[in-house]
Parts: structure tokens; sequence; C-alpha cells
């Protein structure tokens, strides 16, 4: 949960498209339908209508529709938006059903397959259970047809057809199965398009209607969904412009609702919703500015909405998931054309998205107090639905549907906070940090800026360390310090230093623990008397064949299987022979010599 709880939703992400089904066809045994299908699907430019196709059977089952409601009067919404209605509407619920039937004009039996067709859209229309999903036919036919009215036998056969699977003359259409098949799919699917655009603006119609009923004290939550869904519809229409004004809308709502600790990660998680729709629209329509505007408002509004104290790190993880997300939008825009500068581009959005998953890191440490530490997970799992995942995003699944300010059961909050904390403690944020890290250095090489590359390099080196990959912290860490060395910034330099020889006395690497331990005593060196006095001992045993002592603040477990490793390299003593080069380091060296060679390894 504490991984999957904060990714956005991929129906979320995506750029809705009509969905139209396709019925009728024998994708694997029937090569004429399999060409049909090549033809909607392969190789489909950017300049063909966006339309979403699935091959369906004839008698699929659809979504249930519900009842219509004609009264909200006594009706309590139990959440913003379900978790399946993004979904439902993009992979579920067809905005048209097209009938792929064989059937030429002089087909000898005619009247049967005009029967059998008929009856073909009937269990279609069955199978919709009332939704307002348009049905169309389509006819392969073998011969071209002749032009508009010079065929009178094909005029009064598709009159006849038409009234027979009660369509209208523009839900009909002819696909002949000739040389030009790509042709007259690109024209179908023009088609399918129109009548999907129609079917979406009766949705939005639809929901429209419903605001008549609401009323602003009982039905806060309708308010915020309806603006979500008309929004949602009409980028499924591809009307971005009003898309983007329900969002903002719907944006605008959501932080009026009544805030309290058991529903603000509900709120919460729609805003950041919203926001993503929005940001993301700004950059389709190329004003990049209005998206940070509005990226800058929506962080502003909700970097305060902390919750319940006990689950503070959720703030935090939810923070850091709208910077990472910010900065995704604004890449993916700089790849599609956007220019970037220094002092704006997506290195400095991942930057904050890892300073709050540090936070994050910092409320975990923070649970290991007895009380959390000693506590085994509650039984029966409070997090567990069942396999039904939640009915409402961003709310608890101990307490779905639940919009009352204190929680109904004590207890289970207890359990459920205490799962969530316990849950917490396992989450990999050296990990999260480190991946967040990486992708900041990546954007700000691109956009020239060593120091924040280097910045970044150093705290990437450090959380290698915490997690105790001290190979890669060293390595990261031993690249940067000639940055800092070059740039004499020797206070900067030290802490780096104090790290790396950390990690070379955990790696027990005798060749790196001595080039630290003699720059650490070096002039240029910030340490105190008494700091450099204890480097230098140790360093005086590691030249003697001796074990030197454990650094400060080192990880104790680590700790003694170093010590394991440093006897072993000890053992070794005069059988090795380690030369180490002097001249780019800053180190008090003699004059005329700028390297030591000890032999006693």
């Amino acid at each position: 949960m504490a991984g999957s709880q904060w990714e956005l939703p991929p129906e979320l992400c995506c750029r809705p498209m009509a969905f139209v089904a396709l019925t009728g066809l024998d994708v694997v045994y029937n090569a004429v339908h399999r060409a049909i299908w090549d033809a909607f699907c392969a190789n489909r430019r950017a300049d063909r209508v966006p339309i979403s196709f699935k091959v369906l059977p004839g008698d699929h089952e659809y979504p249930k529709c519900r009842t219509k409601r004609t009264s909200y009067e006594w009706y309590i919404p139990k959440g913003i938006l379900k978790t399946g209605w993004m979904n439902k509407h993009l992979n579920l619920v067809p905005a048209l059903v097209v009938l792929f039937y064989e059937l030429d004009w002089d087909d000898p039996q005619w009247k049967e397959k005009q029967s059998e067709c008929a009856t073909k859209v009937e269990i279609v229309r069955t199978s919709l259970q009332g939704r307002n999903t348009k049905v169309a036919v389509v006819l392969i036919q073998k011969k071209t047809p002749l032009p508009p009215g010079e065929d009178l036998v094909a005029s009064e056969r598709a009159q006849a057809l038409c009234h027979s699977c009660d369509l209208s003359g523009k839900s009909l259409f002819v696909l002949p199965h000739t040389d030009h098949l790509v042709g007259y799919i690109i024209r179908l699917e023009n088609a399918f398009y129109e009548h999907a655009q129609t079917y979406y603006y009766t949705e939005i119609r639809r929901v429209k209607s419903h605001k008549e009923f609401l009323n602003k004290t009982t039905h806060q939550l309708l308010f915020v969904r309806h603006q979500f869904k008309i929004a949602f519809f009409s980028e499924l229409k591809q009307d971005t412009q009003n898309a983007l004004k329900y969002y903002r809308t719907a944006y605008s709502l959501v932080h009026e609702l009544r805030a309290h600790e058991t529903n603000m990660l509900e709120i919460k998680t729609m805003a950041g919703f919203i926001n993503y729709k929005i940001c993301r629209l700004c950059f389709q329509h190329n004003t990049p500015l209005d998206a940070i505007a509005q990226f800058r408002k929506h962080i502003d509004l909700c970097k305060k909405k902390i919750g319940s104290a006990e689950l503070a790190f959720e703030h935090s993880a939810w923070m850091s998931k709208q910077f990472q997300s910010f900065g995704e939008l604004f890449d993916e825009a700089i790849k599609l054309g956007l220019t970037a500068i220094q002092t704006q581009n997506p290195g400095f959005y991942y930057q904050q998205a890892a300073c709050y998953s540090q936070d994050r890191k910092q409320l975990a440490l923070q649970l290991s107090t007895p009380k959390i530490a000693g506590a085994s997970y509650p039984s029966p799992d409070p997090l567990d639905t069942q396999g039904a995942g939640l009915d409402f995003y961003g709310q608890r699944p101990w307490r779905q549907g639940q919009q009352s300010i204190d929680p109904p059961d004590a207890e289970k909050e207890k359990t459920g906070i205490l799962a969530l904390q316990i849950k917490e403690r396992d989450v990999p944020h050296s990990e999260l940090i480190i991946a967040l890290l990486s992708n900041a250095v990546a954007q700000f090489k691109k956009y020239k800026c060593p120091r924040m590359k280097s910045h970044l390099m150093v705290q990437m080196g450090e959380e290698y360390y915490h997690a105790k990959d001290y190979t890669k912290a060293l390595k990261l860490l031993d690249y940067v310090m000639c940055d800092y060395r070059t740039e004499r910034w020797w206070g900067l330099l030290t802490a780096i230093l104090t790290t790396a020889l950390r990690c070379a006395y955990l790696m027990a690497s005798i060749k790196d623990y001595v080039i630290y331990c003699m720059e650490l005593l070096g002039r240029a060196s910030t340490l105190k008397e008494e700091q450099k006095s204890r480097i230098e001992k140790n360093l005086i045993k590691v030249l003697t064949n001796e074990v030197p002592d454990a650094e400060p603040e080192c990880d104790p477990s680590s700790v003694s299987a170093a010590r394991s490793l440093w006897n072993d390299r000890m053992a070794l003593a005069g059988s090795n022979e380690l030369t180490i080069e002097f001249s780019s380091f800053n180190v008090y060296m003699p004059r005329r010599k700028n390297s030591f060679m000890f032999t006693s390894f």
C-alpha cells in the first residue's frame, strides 16, 4: 500500500480517447476480418482521429446501468469519485458499438440475413442495458458499391435493413473488401468519431441536468464529482478547452469542502488528481506558465493540510508525489517541443520531490518508538478490502463511505493507523530518494548546472551510505570530490571526505582509507585537532598492520562485519604492495616526492 497508494492511476494519466467497440469480427480464424482489424489499429498516425478500438463478442455484457435518480432530496453522497469510474468510461462502456456483418446487396438469402442482422443488433442493444451508447452496422461486401442513387436495389434494401434494425441512415455503413481497404477504414472511423462525439455530448448534458436537484449543504461532494465528470467527458470528446474550464471549477470546489482529519486524505487526493489534469492540459495547450502558476497555487493550498499527526509521513509522501508528477509532465512537454531554461527545468521539481521523501524518511524513523516497534501487525488486517479495492479515491479501507467528522469506530481507527505505521517502517525510503535525485541530476546535467548536479550527487552518495550500499556511495562521493577540490570548497570537501572515510572503513578498502585519512589530516581539512588526532592514530594502526577503530556514527551492525573484513585484510600483511599517488589530493607531504609506497601490505 505504501508504494501503490501514492501512484496516480493510469486512467488519470493517459490521454482520454473515445471508446468504440467492434463486434462481429472473427480476427483469429477469418483473414478478411483480421485485415479489417489491422487496418483499424495498426500504424495509427497522428492525423487519424483519436479513438480507442476494442473487438468484443456480440453478446458481450457491458456494465449495468444504474437506475436514473429522479431526486436527491434524501441522498447523502459517500465519497467524491468512485475508483472505477474513469476506467469504466475509457475501457468498459463504449460510446459506440459497431456490428460488422457480411452481406452483399444481391445476396440470394437477403431476407434471412436481414433478419439475422436485426437479431444481432437487438442482442447488442439488450447487452447495453439502457445506456445511451450508439449502435451502428457495417456491411462487409465483396464488390465496390456504385455511386449513390445509381443502385436502386441497394437503396431499397438499405432502407429496409435500417427499418428492421431500428437504425437511422447515418448508422448504416458499407465496407467493400478491396485494395483500398485502409482508405475506406479511415472514412469509417471518421464517421464513428462523429457518433462518439454525439454520445459524449449527451452524457455531458445528462450530468449537467443533475445540478438543479443539488444543494450546497448536503451535496458539496456531488458538485465536485459532477464538474470532474463533465471535464472528463469533454476530454473524451476532445474538447480540451472546455475540459480545462470544468477542471478549474472542480478544483475550486474541492477546496471549498469542509476539511477535517477523517476526510483530509480524500480531499488532497482529488485535489492532486484535478491539479494533474489542469497542468497536463496547460502544457498541451502550450501555456507552460499557466501550468507552473497552477502548480504553485496547488502547493500553497495543500502544503499545510497535513491531517492526522500520527500519519504525518503520508503528507510528505503525497507532497513528494505532487512534485514528481509535475516534473514528469514538464519533462514530457519538453520532449514534445517545449523549451526550458536553467532556472526553470524539471530538475527543481524532482529535487523538491526528493526533499519531501527525505522528510518522509525522517518521520518514519520516529515510528521506532517502543509502543510501535514492539507492536505486531493487527489481525484481521484493517487495510484488507477482500480484493475489491477502495470504493472511492482517498478513503480509508476500514471506514469506506463514511463522511462523519469523527471516526465511526475509534478502535478500528486506532488499528488502521497502527497498520499504516507498521507498513511505513518497511518502505525502502532510500531507494525512493535515490531515484528522485537521479532524475534531478540528469536534468541539471542536461541544462548545464554543474554545482546543482554535484550537490545532488553528494545527497545520492549519502543515501547510498544510509542504504548500506557503500560501494556506490564511495563511487559517487569520489567523483564529486574532484570538483570540490578544484573549486577549493574546503568545508564541503571535509564533510564529504568524512562520509567517504566511513564507507572506506566499512568496506575495509585499505587504499581508499589511507587516501582519505591523509587528506583529512592535511591543511585544507576543517576538522578540529582532536578529530585529526583520532584519524592519525587510526592511520598509524593501519600502517602497522593493526585494525583501526570504527569511525564515529557508523551503523553498529555494519561495524562488526567491517572488523571481520579488516582482520582478513591484515592477515595478508606482507603479501601485497600498495602504491598511492597523492598529486591530486590536498595532503601535506615532502617536496621531492608525490607518492608513498607501503610494502607492509
